[in-house]
Formats: C-alpha cells, structure tokens, sequence
C-alpha cells in the first residue's frame, strides 16, 4: 500500500569521483519519516510503506564511514582543483582561441519554477562548452613547456572533476525535476546533515565545493502545491503510485542519458570538441558506475518493475547502459577525435557519416511502461539544412513507441537566424520548436515552445507539469553570447 501522507522521501547520489575510492557510500532512493524538512535524521517509512529497499523505522547509516585519512585528502583534492581551475581560466583569458560556436546564456528555463530538463541540461552542454573552451587555452598557452600528453593528463583529472559535478546535479535534478511536475515541493542538499534548499543553482554551487560527499533530493508527500490528477502516477491522498515510484526513481538515470543524448545530437549535426568525450561517458554510463549493494535506485526500479511483471535486474540496467554506449558512434568518434589529439593536437571532432546520414547513437531510458532504447541519425541535405529523426522503442515492458522527425534550417526568413521543429508521434503528440536570430555582434535571441505529451516517452520523462493532466508548455526564450 502506499506510505503515509507524512512521510518524507529522498533521493541520494554519490559522485562518480568518490566511486573510485573504496570509502564511498551507495546511491539510492530512501523514505524519510515524517521529521520536519531539514532533520538530520534519516529514517524510512513504517511498514506499510511503498519503498521497498529498506525496513520499517531503521536509521539509514552510510556503508562506509569515511577515515579522518580520506577526509583530509578529499578537502587537500578539492582545494587543488579549485587552484587548478583558477590556472585555467587565466589562461583561458590571456590566450587567443579559434572561432567557435559556443555560448554563454541567460535561459528562462533556469529559473526554478519553470522546472525545466531543457533548461538545466542546455545549461550542461555550455558548462561543457567552456570547459572545452579552456581546454584549448591550455594548449594553446602551452605553460611550463608541458608536452601535449602532459596537457592531456592534466585535464582528464580536471574535466572528471567539473563533469562529475554537472552529473551529479542533473542527475538528482532529474529526480527533483519528475517530483515538481508531481506537485511535491522539492529541495537538495550534500551530504546526510547538509542545509537544504529549493535552489538548483545553490545546489550546485554547494556540489562545485563538495564534490565527494552524498547529494540528495529530498520531498514529502504532504508538502505540495498540488495533486496531480494523473491517477496512474499519484494517488487521491496525494501519495504515489507504483507507476509514480518508477517515475521519480528513473528521473536522475534518464537525466543524465539525455545530456549525453544532447552532446550526441549536437555532434550528428555540427560537429564537437575532443572535450565532450568524457562528460559524454559520465552520463552515458551513469547507471554502470553506479554505487552497488542492496539498496538504491536500480535495487528499487528492479522491484517496482518487478510489480508491474517487468523482469529487468539491477545487473541488466547497468549492462543496458554499456551496450548503448558501445552502440553508438559518438562513442567511437570521440575516441578517435582523442587518438587525432594525441597524434596532432587537433582537438575537432566530426560525426560519422555515410552519403549525408549520419550514423546511429544509442540511448537506453527507464519508462513506466518499461525500458526502452531510442535509437537517433540524421541526414544532411545541404550546408544550411539538417533533418534529424529517432525511434524509441520498449523492449522490456508494455509496448510502445515514439517516432521522432524534424529540421533544422539555418537563415529562414532572416539572415543569421536558425529555426527548428521536431515532433514526437507516440501514443500523444508532442512539438517542440525555436527561432533563433542574431542581434548585434556575438549576441542572439532565440525563443522556442515545447509541447509535452506525458502518454508518450519522452513527454512522460521530461514534462514540465502534470498539474492539469498529461499535457503541459514551456515556453521560453534565450539570450546568448558566442566565443
């Protein structure tokens, strides 16, 4: 039956960093009980509840408890990223760099109360941009007479650093993201005793200075803004339903597939940079590194799937995202773009292509319906137009699919402008638009509306509301500086 009205929930992640090391503690979803938001207290719910990773009123303890060793060590690797940053940056301001389309943006869609996928994961692929960004500085200030191998090394440790931290944050935005459009008020904090706040962005700044320790998305089912009347999702008391539990269990693992699927995407059509590589692996194999044991999101999907007759194990959810991985061809382009670095410093990175196709990606999500791999190409007709398309399909579940068919048209109407449209044919009818201009000099405007159709995948996985039934808008704008 469903846990009480009271009861509190939280999601928790471990970064990736700390996954290397034999002291980290394992990622899982828990129930809170009904101690006021920001107890330090971590308990789960009685036993009737709906989670079925732990045992009624137990204190969730950490598997491991960190050495007085370790924890000096991960406040000494901390201090030397940030000077490691520091380095960078400065050199990235003293160095002259090639043109490049990358951007600096100020997107209606960071705004909390828009609770917004695109928003916070465009916001991941400039991160990433700016990181690539001052990876080119780097090579091109050449400091200390550091040999490109040296160069190399260097910024693997700290694009691990910088990636993790995005991943982390969009990973438990994804979690925090399904529970808005739920209606639950949600809030993050690091580590078990951290203060909370509604703020992604304070929640990712407090991730940037904190790499290593816990991170958790924490709600209550009795503090909402409102009760969703999708039925199949939550319950008239306003707890959730079996189908509500996958729902927000699978947000932070579909989160971070769905960033690498952008990367992907913007590589199908205008090409990378040798620094997506590894933002790209985070996210792709998100659910591989994930921490292990008894307890967690993939332990909690493997029973609420288990509920609805679906056997997929948390074995196969991490082998599923190994196999997506190796599937796709940005996998392989970034590993020769990196071969083409280590030969030449050439730092471009091309999709592969076949007569104007490009060849497939391959992405693997955890729907309600069951799991499900979409597989994307496209096809370039000319210089000025692209047209992309993918089919996501449920192989392990009730069946469904969605189909996915759009176009990309630079100087429509306008010189210097852009325009978009896709559509997403499921089982509802989803849209999603943009016209982009530039104003004046390195600044454009680009104002777009996104259609959700939650009785599709993807609409399911990213709309922004359930508040009036399945179907909800974004519409938002964008204003942004090219380097």
């Amino acid at each position: 039956s469903a846990p009480k009205a009271s009861n509190v929930s939280s999601s928790k992640a471990t970064s990736n960093l700390a996954r290397c090391f034999p002291t980290s503690c394992r990622t899982k979803i828990v129930m809170l009980s009904a101690f006021p938001l920001g107890s330090n207290h971590c308990h789960t719910t009685n036993s009737n509840g709906n989670n079925p990773s732990t045992d009624a009123n137990r204190i969730l303890l950490p598997i491991h408890q960190p050495s007085t060793e370790w924890k000096s060590f991960r406040r000494l690797a901390v201090i030397n990223m940030k000077r490691l940053l520091t380095l960078l940056l400065v050199l990235a301001a003293a160095a002259t760099l090639p043109a490049a389309e990358r951007t600096l943006s100020l997107d209606s869609g960071y705004l909390r109360q828009l609770n917004s996928n695109r928003g916070l994961r465009h916001f991941g692929m400039e991160w990433t941009d700016v990181n690539s960004w001052a990876f080119d500085a780097l090579n091109e200030a050449q400091p200390f007479g550091w040999s490109r191998d040296a160069r190399l090394l260097l910024w693997t440790g700290f694009s691990l650093y910088t990636a993790d931290v995005y991943n982390t944050f969009y990973h438990e935005f994804g979690h925090g993201s399904r529970l808005e459009a739920l209606g639950y008020r949600t809030r993050y904090r690091i580590g078990s005793t951290g203060d909370l706040t509604r703020s992604p962005w304070t929640f990712f700044v407090r991730r940037f200075g904190d790499p290593f320790n816990d991170a958790y998305a924490v709600y209550s089912t009795s503090d909402r803004e409102f009760t969703s009347p999708v039925s199949r999702f939550v319950n008239s008391d306003g707890t959730l339903t079996n189908d509500g539990q996958i729902l927000i269990n699978a947000g932070g693992l579909n989160n971070a597939m769905s960033f690498s699927g952008s990367l992907s995407d913007r590589l199908r059509e205008r090409g990378g940079h040798v620094g997506e590589g590894l933002p790209y692996l985070l996210g792709k194999l998100d659910a591989t590194f994930y921490g292990t044991g008894d307890t967690g999101d993939l332990k909690d999907l493997e029973t609420y799937y288990g509920r609805k007759g679906v056997s997929v194990s948390d074995t196969d959810l991490r082998l599923y995202n190994v196999l997506a991985t190796a599937a796709s061809q940005s996998t392989w382009a970034y590993l020769l773009g990196l071969r083409d670095y280590v030969a030449n410093g050439d730092t471009r990175v091309e999709a592969m292509t076949y007569r104007g196709f490009a060849l497939p990606d391959v992405e693997n999500y955890l729907n309600t319906r069951g799991v499900s791999w979409k597989v994307s190409s496209g096809y370039r007709l000319d210089d000025d137009t692209y047209f992309p398309f993918a089919i996501d399909f449920i192989t392990r579940g009730a069946g469904a699919q969605d189909y996915n068919f759009g176009v990309r048209r630079r100087d429509f109407l306008l010189p210097n402008s852009e325009a978009g449209l896709d559509f997403i044919l499921g089982s509802g009818l989803g849209v999603s638009t943009f016209y982009s201009k530039k104003l004046y000099g390195n600044l454009s405007l680009t104002v777009g509306w996104d259609h959700f159709n939650g009785r599709n995948l993807h609409g399911e996985r990213n709309a922004v509301s359930f508040k009036r039934g399945e179907t909800s808008d974004e519409i938002w704008a964008r204003l942004s500086l090219s380097f």
